[in-house]
């Protein structure tokens, strides 16, 4: 799998979980997911995980999915950021995706 599909792949799923989750109370998605503050999260993902951010999307309801990728490894983390009170919370977790050279083809089909 060429790292920009196992991107796209990823950020898809993200979309639709966070669309999910912001439909449902904020408490509620609180108690679903792991959350800190933003600046917590980062650290503990940049610094013993060795992950550094690969995507960074605004979303609707002024939300900011990010993906961190720890390519020697293979393992990325997929965090949900509300700006307005900067709790980030992480969405999914999960291993073998990694970087690559290679580019799809413009006709190739999925």
């Amino acid at each position: 799998m060429t790292r920009a599909l196992a991107i796209v792949m990823a950020v898809a799923a993200a979309t639709v979980l966070a669309a999910f989750l912001m439909s449902s109370s904020s408490v509620v998605a609180q108690q679903r997911m792991p959350c800190a503050p933003r600046d917590v999260v980062v650290e503990s993902l940049t610094g013993p995980e060795h992950k550094e951010r690969v995507v960074l999307r605004g979303l609707v309801a002024e939300q900011m999915l990010e993906v961190y990728l720890n390519d020697s490894e293979g393992t990325y983390t997929i965090i949900l950021t509300r700006p307005a009170d900067n709790l980030s919370c992480m969405v999914a977790t999960g291993s073998g995706m990694h970087y690559t050279s290679d580019k799809p083809k413009s006709k190739s089909k999925l």
